[in-house]
């Protein structure tokens, strides 16, 4: 296994880097007081996306092997998936560069779903809870503003319908689209989410997978090195963002950090179709 342990060994240390950078780049935002919605919500975003990647650091095999370690591949991907997730939510709301008029937009249509997704949980349960008018109003509020809204009258008929309806989606833009704006290869991206999930859905993809699993063979380090590679490029295309928005307000990175950001985000856009 000493190949494989090598190379597991290789990425838990860029992870483990670049986590350690992430961390640095939030704690210099303290005692900064965000300008505007942008900033606000990078910090809190961004916080979540490393609090993802600590919890993944804590459940991933330490690179000594120790015989009574528990190694949970399903738990280490379903985290893995809610960074990359977190991901594409910073990017839509924060990272990407695009006009005020647009992200305020993409602001208000991101609220008013998750209003209408907690509305749609708190139905289900047949909550009564006084708090649920509060919600009700910040609903219809959220939707007269987004619908006002110069950049709605630009979509199709049929988005704004669902905005209409009550069935407000989460973006506006596909994931393909949005891939393509932030220069990511589109089915890389999709054939990472769909490996994730296999475990997050429990695919009977992965339950093939476990059935073979034995700790510390080498199939079974290069699985669970597999979350660590995916989270490396998303954090590290992450923090790129970040420092656009935060520049100079920014800790200082090492040569190792800079090159292991290169290196995934070159990765990212190319895919690696073709590769080995």
């Amino acid at each position: 296994m000493t190949d494989t342990a090598t190379k597991y060994r290789e990425v838990y240390g860029e992870f483990s880097a670049l986590l350690d950078y992430s961390v640095a780049l939030i704690e210099t935002q303290s005692g900064h007081t965000p300008n505007g919605d942008r900033e606000s919500y990078a910090e809190k975003i961004f916080g979540k996306m490393v609090c993802h990647g600590i919890s993944l650091k804590r459940l991933s095999p330490s690179p000594s092997f120790p015989s009574n370690e528990l190694w949970d591949i399903s738990s280490n991907y379903a985290i893995a998936r809610a960074l990359i997730e977190t991901y594409e939510a910073l990017a839509y709301v924060s990272l990407e560069p695009v006009e005020e008029g647009e992200r305020a937009f993409r602001i208000l249509l991101w609220k008013l779903h998750a209003e209408e997704r907690r509305r749609e949980m708190l139905r289900l349960i047949g909550s009564n809870h006084p708090g649920i008018s509060e919600v009700e109003s910040k609903i219809v509020n959220l939707r007269s503003e987004l619908l006002s809204h110069p950049n709605t009258s630009a979509l199709e008929a049929a988005f704004r319908g669902k905005i209409e309806k009550g069935e407000t989606p989460l973006y506006h833009l596909s994931r393909a689209e949005r891939d393509s704006r932030l220069k990511i290869n589109p089915d890389y991206h999709r054939a990472v989410i769909m490996h994730l999930s296999s475990h997050v859905h429990t695919h009977p993809f992965s339950i093939y997978q476990l059935f073979d699993f034995n700790a510390s063979d080498p199939e079974c380090v290069r699985l669970m090195s597999v979350p660590l590679q995916y989270c490396i490029a998303f954090l590290g295309k992450a923090t790129l963002g970040m420092s656009d928005i935060f520049s100079p307000r920014m800790p200082p990175r090492s040569d190792q950090v800079s090159q292991t950001i290169e290196n995934w985000v070159n990765i990212l856009a190319k895919g690696v179709k073709g590769v080995g």
